[in-house]
């Protein structure tokens, strides 16, 4: 009977504990706007656990992981410009909505996957210590609407 009151109540504080730590993070829909293309549309948005384990396969730090997918009439070209210069680096007032690391900087990487196929491929990643976005932007030679896969993992502090 002991045994079952002790793991009763670490089940509990282990939820309080858990709940708190996520109590003051933006929503899955508070984080896409930071990043989702003007007059896009959304096709569904997820988010899920982190499953942040170590070597050992334990549990390491909580965290998340969500995604969605977008697609606009706006070409390829319209779509990366956006993101430039969201993620540009602002010299005049500093107020950049999407970096909103507290220390340690972020890293942001272009690349460009489409030369010599019949589709326009371009990767966004950006980085932070906390976070990891990627942002991939594909268009076939042949489709209608550009898409915009938008995934985003973030952990949280012990």
């Amino acid at each position: 009977m002991n045994r079952l009151v002790t793991i009763a109540a670490f089940s509990l504080i282990s939820s309080f504990a858990l709940s708190s730590a996520f109590a003051d993070q933006p929503s899955l829909m508070q984080m896409i706007a930071q990043w989702k293309f003007p007059d896009s549309t959304m096709n569904g948005a997820e988010m899920s656990d982190g499953a942040t384990i170590g070597p050992d396969g334990e549990r390491t730090i909580p965290s998340i992981v969500c995604k969605t997918v977008m697609t606009t009439d706006a070409s390829v070209g319209q779509v990366l410009q956006f993101y430039k210069a969201k993620l540009t680096p602002k010299t005049t007032n500093g107020n950049d909505a999407v970096d909103k690391s507290k220390s340690g900087g972020r890293s942001v990487v272009f690349s460009d996957d489409s030369d010599g196929r019949p589709f326009a491929m371009h990767t966004i990643l950006v980085n932070t210590s906390d976070t990891s976005t990627s942002i991939v932007i594909t268009r076939g030679n042949d489709e209608s609407k550009t898409f915009i896969g938008w995934k985003h993992y973030r952990r949280f502090a012990n």
